[in-house]
């Protein structure tokens, strides 16, 4: 058995060899992170490839914190110099980027000084613009009212339904797979869906009695309607396959064109009931029915700003039809259209930051859109037939 004095020195030896083993394995590495440029969090499963300055090329991936390398044990990858970089991932614009890579590779390397052998180059990317929503709206172009959509800036018109009998008033599901509508087809309105590519027709209302004005729930699980089914329209709610359909207002007066607000709270709707029309909320249960207008004038068509704060809305208080805005207890009524012609059905903008609505400021009935204070209002269709009822 050895004595003390020639027992090996482990604690001595074994550090040695680690920072040696580390210098060896890692002198070259280059690595790095990649993350979201909004949020700052790590994106796994992003592609880092190079081209180096010798026309070398390699590619890697991050893992879930969002940690790429290159490391090669016969010498620094890429090669020293200017490197071409591309880095991309699902959900995210790609990146190119040159940057100049040199590695300072230290034989004194150790754990408290990694960057003495690395090289550390990290990116961020940013999210992929979404596309901007399409609005659905009705034309009488075709020598009937059919449902249609637009890209956002009027390019695109597509015709989605094709029946001899009138097919209006489309409003989008929350995930904007399908479009709700009113239909004539059957001899009687009812409600009816179709895909957004116009495929998968549906009937959801059989009914003697007329049902329109469709309206989805924020959660896509109800779609709000007006029917006349108990002898004068009032607002009824129904699961959005069609069952279930249950009357939430019992008013002497027309009840119709309800609004779901943004959380699913509350139902913004329209009624005669107090001799004129006024724009009223309840609870989405029909509770706490309140009159929110009080004008002289017919307020109708309300509209939910996507935060849940403005209702948009058509009055006539003005003499002609204009869009107002109020907040959604009905205080700070404001004109923003102001326009010699009648502006009505507004609709927001799925960003909250634009209007659009129709007019027949120009002849005929056509759609148009606004910024939300009412500035910039520009014509996005322009046919000689009408173009109304647009659904953003």
């Amino acid at each position: 058995m050895p004595n003390g004095r020639n027992r090996p020195h482990y604690r001595l030896v074994i550090p040695i060899v680690i920072s040696a083993a580390l210098a060896f394995l890692l002198s070259g590495c280059l690595w790095g992170f990649v993350t979201d440029t909004d949020t700052g969090d790590p994106i796994g499963g992003a592609t880092v490839s190079y081209t180096d300055a010798n026309g070398d090329t390699d590619s890697t991936t991050t893992n879930a914190n969002g940690l790429y390398s290159f490391d090669q044990a016969d010498g620094p990858y890429p090669a020293s110099g200017p490197v071409d970089f591309e880095i991309s991932a699902p959900g995210y614009e790609p990146q190119t980027k040159t940057r100049p890579v040199g590695y300072n590779d230290n034989p004194n390397a150790s754990f408290a000084n990694p960057s003495s052998f690395w090289e550390v180059q990290s990116f961020k990317l940013a999210p992929t613009a979404a596309e901007p929503a399409k609005i659905a709206f009705s034309s009488h172009r075709d020598g009937n009212n059919e449902i249609y959509v637009m890209d956002a800036d009027g390019g695109g018109q597509t015709r989605l339904t094709n029946n001899p009998a009138i097919d209006e008033l489309p409003d989008w599901s929350p995930d904007r797979s399908q479009i709700a509508f009113q239909s004539h087809r059957d001899g009687n309105y009812e409600v009816y869906v179709i895909d957004a590519d116009g495929g998968g027709l549906t009937r959801l209302i059989t009914n003697a009695a007329s049902d329109g004005q469709p309206a989805w729930s924020p959660d896509g699980s109800k779609i709000a309607f007006a029917s006349d089914r108990d002898g004068n329209f009032e607002i009824y709610v129904m699961n959005a396959d069609g069952t279930g359909q249950t009357r939430i207002t019992n008013s002497a007066g027309y009840d119709g064109d309800p609004a779901w607000s943004p959380d699913g709270s509350k139902i913004a709707f329209e009624s005669f009931r107090d001799g004129n029309f006024e724009v009223y909320v309840m609870n989405a249960n029909g509770s706490g029915q309140t009159n929110l207008t009080g004008s002289a004038g017919a307020d109708t068509m309300p509209s939910w700003s996507p935060d849940g704060s403005l209702i948009a809305f058509m009055t006539g208080r003005d003499g002609n039809d204009e869009i107002y805005v109020m907040d959604d207890s009905g205080n700070g009524q404001t004109n923003l259209t102001n326009d010699p012609g009648n502006d009505r059905h507004p609709t927001w903008s799925p960003d909250g930051s634009q209007i659009a609505f129709n007019s027949n400021r120009d002849v005929n009935l056509e759609i148009y859109v606004m910024d939300d204070n009412g500035t910039d209002q520009t014509r996005l269709t322009n046919n000689g037939a009408d173009d109304f009822a647009a659904d953003w």
